[in-house]
């Protein structure tokens, strides 16, 4: 079965994001340019959403998945703290490859999608550091992320820590 075209495009657009941030003299093009094209044309080809996106977790989770549509998906919602859980299970370029602060850059794509529905967006476990999926925390950005713990600033912190 032939891929699609949107699906061909995503996968190229993350192939070179992915490599063009790992590139310290690049990277600024990936991130001025390339991740907030990116962002617009996913905002453009899905759509407006069918009703306002509520700041709850659920709402917020949804629209993620809406955006998003493959590798997706919400896992749980944490009501007490607000949190939708999710986890991204496309194969990322940056598997394997150790480099989450890579990683971290590369995620401002999912960080802009969901800025413009006022929430946070957290990458917890990052594929880059190993595994097969990418755990997420999103919540609304009026509320506090610091008990969420970013996986480029775990890694660090076991670094300095033999």
């Amino acid at each position: 079965m032939p891929r699609s075209p949107t699906k061909l495009l995503f996968d190229a657009g993350l192939a070179l994001n992915a490599t063009l941030t790992r590139r310290p003299v690049l990277r600024r093009v990936e991130e001025h340019l390339f991740t907030p094209f990116f962002v617009w044309l996913t905002r453009r080809i899905r759509g407006a959403p069918p009703a306002p996106v509520e700041s709850t977790p659920a709402a917020l989770g949804r629209e993620w998945e809406r955006l998003l549509r493959r590798g997706a998906r919400v896992t749980s919602i944490d009501e007490a703290t607000g949190t939708a859980y999710g986890e991204i299970t496309v194969r990322c370029p940056l598997r394997g490859t150790g480099d989450v602060a890579a990683c971290h850059r590369l995620m401002a794509y999912d960080r802009g999608l969901m800025a413009h529905h006022g929430a946070s967006f957290v990458v917890l476990a990052s594929q880059a550091a190993g595994g097969t999926s990418c755990r997420i925390a999103i919540r609304a950005a009026n509320l506090s992320t610091a008990d969420l713990v970013p996986a480029h600033r775990l890694v660090r912190a076991v670094d300095r820590n033999p």
